[in-house]
């Protein structure tokens, strides 16, 4: 159910779409740190990960929304043997304050997990922050992200968006 719903609100995005005045496309390249793998009552502290992703976004007057798709790069944890990556797909949503933004974003992610640690978790993602463009083409932005369900990743990610 939850899968479904996340490509109804993707599709519902891209069907308001045409409406909007400019598309852009940005490239993202970023480092989670501070994250968690968290297992109901275990929680492990997760080693600094880097992210690369996609998105196609449109503006409105003072709203940037859109489509994305991130891949996070393998990263051990600490104390155990254990290599996780993820990727997601999610819709984000941009509010700007002049060149400052509070940015939201929610959709579907797989986290998988190394051969020492059988399984992997998929489900829900979502992520809370804020960021500010800089010189038009450039943004820095922070998230608090939640990854999964049962088994899953949250931490802080700082990422750098080029907009083509």
């Amino acid at each position: 159910m939850r899968q479904r719903m996340n490509v109804i609100m993707c599709l519902a995005a891209l069907a308001v779409a045409p409406a909007a005045a400019a598309y852009d496309l940005n490239l993202a390249v970023g480092a989670d740190f501070s994250g968690d793998f968290d297992a109901g009552n275990i929680s492990v502290s997760a080693d600094t990960g880097y992210t690369l992703g996609l998105e196609l976004a449109f503006k409105i007057p003072v709203i940037e929304a859109g489509v994305g798709l991130e891949y996070g790069f393998s990263r051990g944890a600490q104390d155990f043997d254990i290599e996780a990556s993820y990727y997601q797909l999610y819709g984000i949503g941009r509010f700007y304050i002049g060149p400052a933004y509070i940015a939201g974003r929610y959709g579907y992610s797989d986290v998988s997990f190394s051969e020492a640690f059988d399984g992997g978790s998929n489900g829900g993602s979502w992520g809370f922050g804020g960021g500010v463009e800089l010189l038009g083409k450039l943004k820095v932005e922070l998230l608090f992200s939640s990854l999964g369900s049962d088994l899953n990743y949250e931490g802080w990610s700082l990422r750098l968006l080029y907009t083509f």
